[in-house]
């Protein structure tokens, strides 16, 4: 995590500019369907929905900060530009095969409970083994094989920042309880918030699941 703290700082201003540009205006589309489903009431189906809607925002997003935590993490440079091209050409591939887990985490839950829970780090995977070079078959076959083969490590992963921005968020909320903040305000709040963790979070993964396949690649050498 350490790492990923040096190169968060050191790359503060392409992470700043890619918040404001990418992350933004697609959190704030995101956000009126979340709103959307505030208003409606499916039994409690909203309230899943709803997570799994946020969950689609985070695999979106992840890839091009992703590839500059990859190239900076061999001392490269990863213009602007082209985080942004990696935005606009992963989002369909992305968008696309994380509704389609999302329904089968959704099925699965409602169904079973237990098949959805076990499928739903899948969706958190997906962006990091995505290459525009691999068929989407290959694609999803390589996630697996991932979360089969660190499946401990990666719920500990998703355990521990599902905790952790649970936790820095409740304090956030409980500092500023004190003021009378409109839906707006509360809104912008959040947005900071992520904004300013989001990046960190997918740094600090990149760190650990880019160890975890060097392992991996060292157990089959070996």
């Amino acid at each position: 995590m350490r790492e990923a703290a040096q190169y968060y700082n050191e790359q503060l201003l392409k992470i700043v500019a890619y918040g404001l540009i990418v992350m933004v205006p697609a959190w704030l589309i995101f956000s009126n369907y979340s709103l959307l489903l505030l208003s409606v009431e499916w039994g409690g189906r909203e309230n899943l929905i709803n997570i799994l809607l946020n969950i689609i925002m985070f695999v979106i997003f992840v890839r091009p900060l992703f590839s500059l935590y990859k190239r900076v993490s061999v001392s490269e440079e990863l213009e602007f530009k082209e985080m942004i091209k990696e935005f606009i050409w992963s989002i369909g591939p992305l968008l696309v095969l994380g509704l389609f887990f999302s329904v089968l985490v959704y099925g699965g839950i409602f169904a079973f409970y237990v098949p959805g829970i076990l499928l739903a780090p899948i969706l958190f995977i997906l962006p990091f083994m995505y290459s525009g070079s691999i068929s989407i078959r290959k694609w999803i076959r390589t996630t697996i094989d991932f979360y089969i083969s660190h499946f401990v490590q990666v719920w500990v992963q998703i355990i521990i920042w599902t905790s952790l921005v649970t936790l820095v968020w409740s304090g956030v909320l409980f500092v500023t309880s004190s003021l009378e903040m409109s839906y707006d305000a509360y809104n912008i709040t959040r947005l900071v918030f992520s904004l300013a963790i989001f990046p960190f979070m997918v740094f600090a993964l990149s760190e650990k699941f880019l160890s975890m396949t060097e392992e991996g690649e060292e157990e089959w050498a070996n």
